[in-house]
């Protein structure tokens, strides 16, 4: 497994990551909370893939704008959604980028299988003439709300309705997402069967990148608030045999966990640094060295 985190899109967030332990990076190409994306800029892909190769970050994986909705029913936003996700993909693959996660959305209070058909229809419309090198990831949600893709087979129902993009089609498993829809992977043989069931109803090959965020509220709770990893309601057991299985080995696991700070308020490196050599752990994986210190 390749890990790491979700950082800043820049030769700065790339040298971050290294200093603290990723061999992996998710970043944000558009602004998360905004539809319009911004101006391209060809020097800054430049000095980004450069950052990629000499600071061994790969695969780079991209997280969409949270605004996106494809199962909305007011045409406007849906729309939208389509056109800033297809813009998304073309830009990631500028960037040199291997994926991009993005959440399915919600119904805002229309019936589910109408919010599905939505959903496929605008994946649809995304992927016709997309770029052929990146995949579009389908992210598991927390459920509650008429969010759609809390459960698998909703997930697997896109999947398979869309057969003509299967190499360019997948899912991200969010492991706080998972705890909050109710899937109990808190102990060793309760992560075993969530996998087997995203296995059997997904299949597992099909889901080439995990993130690994530890949940601040109960079981079931369908809220999504992440916590560094064993500082939150996952038991640390259940987070370990989920990703110490033979079956997420292939997987590129990304932390979306709080960045401590100090107390001017930047980031405290080497805390987070700390903090990925344990979530490293958990996952079975050892550090990779700190890079020398240069004047």
């Amino acid at each position: 497994m390749r890990f790491g985190r979700h950082l800043s899109n820049t030769p700065k967030g790339l040298e971050h990551a290294q200093r603290i332990g990723c061999d992996t990076v998710q970043v944000f190409l558009t602004n998360p909370r905004g539809w319009a994306a911004p101006a391209y800029n060809p020097a800054l892909v430049t000095a980004f893939r450069a950052a990629v190769e000499e600071y061994g970050q790969s695969p780079v994986v991209v997280h969409a704008t949270y605004l996106i909705n494809l199962a909305s029913p007011r045409p406007e936003i849906f729309e939208k959604s389509v056109t800033l996700l297809r813009a998304t993909l073309e830009r990631a693959s500028l960037y040199g980028a291997s994926s991009v996660v993005f959440h399915v959305g919600s119904t805002t209070g229309t019936a589910e299988d109408a919010g599905l058909e939505r959903l496929t229809d605008g994946v649809r419309q995304v992927m016709t003439g997309a770029p052929k090198d990146v995949m579009l990831l389908l992210e598991n949600d927390t459920g509650g709300g008429g969010k759609v893709g809390y459960r698998f087979e909703n997930l697997a129902a896109v999947l398979a309705a869309l057969p003509q993009f299967g190499d360019q089609l997948g899912v991200c498993l969010d492991t706080a997402h998972l705890w909050a829809a109710g899937f109990d992977i808190g102990t060793p043989e309760g992560a075993y069967s969530v996998l087997e069931q995203a296995d059997s109803i997904i299949g597992l090959e099909r889901v080439p990148v995990l993130h690994v965020n530890d949940a601040r509220e109960a079981c079931g709770s369908h809220r999504d608030i992440h916590a560094r990893i064993g500082e939150g309601m996952i038991p640390i057991e259940g987070l370990t045999a989920f990703l110490q299985h033979p079956r997420v080995a292939h997987m590129t696991g990304i932390l979306e966990t709080p960045i401590p700070t100090l107390e001017d308020d930047t980031p405290d490196w080497d805390a987070e640094r700390a903090h990925m050599a344990l979530a490293r752990g958990v996952a079975g994986l050892e550090m990779p060295e700190a890079p020398v210190a240069t004047s």
